[in-house]
């Protein structure tokens, strides 16, 4: 991302969201298309969400991943994880 982005509304940085159009194949209309981008943390909770634990995250790239280090400018991460509980309900309580 580049402040050109920012400032033309394409990306927002306290979202992570970047929107933009594409079409679907050559010569269609485009489409809105809106992109999330998620930090570790925000990764790790959400797999705690859905009852799971993570073991382990490590940066990547497909065809070059490895166990390493997620860099700031990482653009794919995976996540090692197993079940440990029920996912969480809609307010965070679990149910009974």
């Amino acid at each position: 991302m580049t402040g050109k982005s920012v400032w033309e509304e394409f990306f927002d940085p306290l979202t992570l969201v970047e929107s933009s159009e594409c079409p679907p194949r050559e010569g269609m209309a485009a489409v809105a298309v809106r992109e999330k981008a998620f930090v570790p943390t925000e990764i790790v909770l959400l797999f705690r969400l859905a009852g799971m634990s993570v073991m382990h995250i490590w940066g990547g790239t497909a065809g070059n991943w490895g166990r390493r280090p997620v860099d700031l400018d990482e653009m794919e991460i995976m996540v090692v994880a197993c079940k440990t509980g029920e996912p969480l309900e809609g307010d965070g309580a679990r149910s009974s």
